[in-house]
């Protein structure tokens, strides 16, 4: 038994020599203390010593100095080239300062196999021969930079999410598609560009995809194209109006016009028409406030509105805020008008539908139109009409007088007629297959009556007795010298 240990001893130091005088050449070349880590002049790098990718072995460290160092040139001269899509962006790698953050590689492969003891080198050299002593050069760069000239670089990549469009052409739909918004993640990107710099990096140019964050759209193509219904239309006509009134009638129906409103959106009119300034396209016309007719900007919108109230009630749309003026207009129905005033009051419907209405609005030979388009999901054979009730007549009061005394008596002048108040019930009656089956109310609307409003004249006349009392020692010939040069000197003015 002690013989049996005693032999195997002795074949394990024999294998152990046998391989140690495999590699004694090496162990000469690397010949050093065990207790000092100067390397001779003529050290040679161990053969299968990598660093990065490149095969160092058997290079002088002079030469493995210089390789390297053109290694590094050659990888900081790169370029990192982002991506998106067909489109491309190119950063320099020096333009992030990119360069080696720990330049000590060569001082630890120098020392393979040249300290510690006998075993320790041997596994070293050992470890070399099997092709595990493979370095990496590690390289740094300014983070803030790399961030900065992501976000400079790919900053037109960024785009907001656009809606679906739909407009109305030549009696024609048209509708452009949605944009999906796109963000470029700064961040996720510099981390991508890091790792791909890191462990593993072979020294080379880069291309990365850059890291994006997308949005859809909120509304899409699929949701507009099942608008293709007229749903409900009216008109009325201004060709009587002044030039600016109609003006304003053409500009506050462009303002409406090729509006979408979806399933639950309440729209509201005078968000879309104000501000009534001449910025806006809006002139003086003449409008009612107080009871009387009087100039305003933006005066005649009220036929808009009130022309699109009708329009949303054939299309039974849900009314949500809606008045009547204070007088009659003649433009619609009683009952069937809606005014507006900026900042007060409004009209306002909510598409109660399951689809969007595409509301389409224009002036065309002295009409102003509105039509909402949708998609139609009521019965063929039901009907709807709409009919005003003057349930009273009231009638105006007296004159209302107001003196001018820089006019003679006898004189007058009417400023504003009078006009009968009204109220009135507006109703919508409902028929199937030609048969009435229901009439619902739609609103009772109160006109208050206005009287007329007339300027007279106060102003008396003098007679010539009053005159020469006034002027009793007055001689008429002074008199006649006087209105002589007077009317020399207006002569000469003329002239």
């Amino acid at each position: 038994m002690r013989k049996s240990g005693l032999r195997i001893l002795y074949i394990s130091l024999l294998v152990l020599f046998l391989t140690l005088s495999e590699g004694q050449q090496v162990l000469a070349d690397t010949a050093v203390s065990s207790e000092t880590k100067e390397v001779s002049e003529d050290h040679r790098i161990p053969e299968g010593v990598r660093v990065s990718g490149i095969d160092l072995g058997g290079m002088s460290v002079q030469d493995a100095e210089k390789r390297l160092e053109q290694y590094v040139s050659e990888a900081c001269s790169g370029t990192l080239t982002l991506t998106f899509g067909d489109e491309e962006v190119d950063i320099p790698y020096q333009d992030f300062n990119l360069k080696v953050s720990d330049s000590t590689v060569i001082q630890e492969i120098c020392e393979i196999g040249t300290s510690g003891n006998l075993i320790k080198r041997y596994k070293e050299l050992a470890d070399v021969k099997n092709n595990k002593a493979d370095y990496q050069l590690p390289f740094e760069y300014d983070q803030d930079k790399l961030t900065t000239l992501i976000e400079e670089g790919t900053a037109s990549y960024n785009r907001e999410a656009r809606d679906a469009v739909l407009v109305r052409h030549s009696g024609e739909f048209q509708i452009t598609d949605e944009v999906t918004g796109i963000k470029v993640d700064v961040a996720a990107t510099a981390s991508a560009v890091e790792k791909a710099l890191g462990e593993g990096w072979d020294g080379t140019s880069r291309k990365l995809a850059v890291v994006v964050e997308e949005t859809q759209a909120e509304h899409t193509r699929a949701e507009l194209e099942v608008i293709t219904d007229l749903l409900g239309s009216y008109s009325t006509n201004y060709s009587s109006s002044s030039s600016n009134r109609i003006a304003n009638i053409a500009n506050g129906a462009s303002l409406i016009d090729e509006t979408v409103v979806y399933p639950g959106e309440t729209f509201s009119f005078l968000e879309h028409v104000v501000p009534f300034t001449a910025a806006n396209g809006y002139y003086q016309a003449t409008g009612y406030s107080g009871g009387k007719v009087v100039p305003s900007t933006g005066g005649g919108i009220c036929q808009v509105s009130s022309t699109m109230y009708n329009s949303v009630l054939r299309a039974e749309l849900e009314v949500v805020e809606r008045a009547n003026h204070g007088l009659t207009v003649g433009y619609v129905p009683l009952g069937a008008d809606a005014t507006v005033a900026e900042g007060s009051v409004d009209f306002k419907f909510k598409n109660n539908l399951e689809n969007p209405v595409y509301i389409e609005a224009y002036t065309w030979q002295g009409n102003v139109y509105v039509c909402i388009y949708g998609h139609e999901t009521r019965p063929s054979n039901r009907t709807i009409e709409f009919y005003s009730v003057t349930e009273q007549t009231i009638s105006p009061g007296k004159d209302v007088i107001t003196e001018d005394d820089t006019q003679p008596e006898g004189w007058q002048e009417v400023t504003q007629s009078a006009h009968n108040g009204y109220v009135a019930s507006f109703y919508k009656y409902v028929y199937v297959d030609g048969e009435l089956e229901d009439t619902i109310l739609i609103n009772t609307s109160r006109y208050s009556a206005t009287p007329r409003y007339v300027t007279v004249g106060t102003k008396k006349e003098e007679t010539e007795a009053e005159t020469q009392e006034e002027n009793p020692n007055e001689d008429p010939n002074d008199n006649e010298e006087d209105n002589g040069a007077d009317r020399e000197d207006d002569g000469q003015q003329d002239g």
